[in-house]
């Protein structure tokens, strides 16, 4: 059954939406000459009926560079790498929908250690408007592939391992021969019996992962500078991203921070959202006086036409209690959002400290001072309008208290700045720098 996605009120068959994003791709490196062979899972570039998903495909090592330019040309970003040096990852956004190659460089690998070399490019045929493995190198690599990098068989490989198989497309001595090269010839003829037979569940995989690992001495050098860069790669001690959607009153946060949430949480991340501002949440019992306060205050205000004597007072007054409201957020963060983020959970947070340097009466320098108390943002987004409109939208705030907040937000650094239109297109821009900034330097 096709998967589908419905977005801005019409249902999109996801298995056709990227297709003309390869087509692009392999017209290219057709015309350019690199030797490319895609390895499975893509059914849906030429059948609707199966679902879409990231490509696997493996690149000849003296064409990858000339590759990897396509690709960027093409709009597609690389990922950081990760543990495995010979994966290579590229992708593509498309209205918050993920478009991807997973590239291998001069062979098939498990983790970095080689199984079948560029012979798979070599013996590659056409199928539709792209070259995909011989049948001989469909069965190998799909069944060394469940055993090293799945672990098991899925029903969709056994299908197609015991179809080939039934249709006399394998030649099972050449087959029995180059498994030799990643096990030993006796377990190859007994996997390949056990294959025959459709007795997947008796294949011994962790038996067979063993030996793969242990008949070359530079496997085991590999697969050890590969623990530690998997370690390195998950940052055990390193707290999860954490998003800052900030700006003026009416420049749209709250939509964008629920937006965001809803999409990572789709697209299996683990995000939360934490609110920073103040109102609410807060840790410490101030909000009562503070109210009664402002209460009492804008009564004083309303009677005396001269404030002028009020002025130091005042300032003194809201400076004094700004420690307290920082206090506030110091503790939300270091008890709720950093054991978040140290669970490895995305913290998205809405006005993240920036009321702290919104304050009224508290001199500039002080709440700067206060709001450099408190850890950068992984990524940090600035929403911004002009007064006008922002009134439009929050119309108990003035133009000259919008003004003032979108001066000061100005003075501030952002890794994006971003006007306000329309919440449709708005979401999406966001959308999609977030998650090509995760995507690149996290996950």
């Amino acid at each position: 059954m096709v998967k589908k996605i419905e977005k801005e009120g019409e249902i999109i068959t996801p298995s056709a939406l990227p297709q003309d994003y390869f087509k692009a791709i392999f017209s290219e490196f057709e015309q350019q000459g690199i030797r490319y062979c895609a390895l499975r899972n893509f059914e849906f570039l030429y059948d609707v009926n199966h679902a879409w998903e990231g490509l696997d495909i493996v690149i000849g090592k003296d064409d990858y560079e000339k590759a990897r330019a396509i690709l960027q040309q093409q709009g597609f970003i690389q990922r950081k790498p990760q543990f495995s040096l010979q994966h290579k990852a590229f992708f593509k956004l498309v209205n918050g929908i993920k478009v991807s190659f997973d590239v291998q460089v001069g062979g098939v690998h498990w983790n970095d250690m080689r199984y079948m070399d560029e012979s798979i490019i070599a013996d590659r045929m056409r199928k539709d408007f792209f070259y995909v493995p011989s049948d001989n190198d469909t069965f190998l690599m799909l069944l060394v592939h469940s055993i090293l990098g799945k672990r098991r068989f899925k029903p969709k490989y056994q299908e197609i391992l015991s179809s080939l198989l039934e249709q006399g497309k394998i030649d099972e001595q050449k087959t029995v021969q180059d498994l030799s090269r990643v096990f030993t010839k006796q377990e190859s003829e007994e996997l390949l019996k056990l294959v025959k037979a459709k007795q997947f569940d008796k294949i011994p995989i962790y038996y067979l992962l063993f030996i793969f690992v242990g008949k070359r001495f530079n496997h085991l050098a590999t697969l050890s500078a590969l623990t530690l860069r998997w370690v390195k790669w998950k940052r055990p001690l390193m707290p999860a991203p954490l998003i800052s959607i900030v700006g003026p009153d009416g420049a749209g946060k709250s939509t964008l921070v629920n937006s965001l949430h809803g999409y990572l949480l789709e697209n299996r991340r683990k995000p939360v959202i934490v609110y920073m501002g103040r109102g609410r949440s807060h840790l410490l019992p101030f909000m009562g006086l503070a109210r009664k306060y402002k209460s009492a205050e804008k009564k004083r205000d309303a009677q005396v036409t001269d404030h002028s004597s009020h002025s130091f007072k005042r300032k003194m007054l809201y400076s004094i209690s700004s420690v307290l409201f920082v206090a506030d957020s110091w503790l939300r963060y270091w008890l709720v959002v950093f054991p978040l983020r140290m669970c490895k959970r995305l913290v998205i947070t809405d006005r993240y400290c920036t009321d702290i340097i919104l304050m009224k009466n508290v001199p500039l320098w002080w709440r700067k001072l206060l709001y450099s108390l408190f850890p950068r943002p992984t990524i940090s987004v600035l929403l911004y309008n002009t007064p006008e409109v922002l009134h439009q939208r929050r119309p108990e705030e003035t133009i000259a208290e919008l003004q003032r907040q979108m001066d000061i937000f100005n003075k501030l650094n952002y890794d994006l700045r971003m006007g306000t239109k329309s919440q449709e297109e708005d979401k999406w821009k966001v959308i999609g720098f977030v998650t090509s900034r995760l995507l690149v330097d996290w996950y």
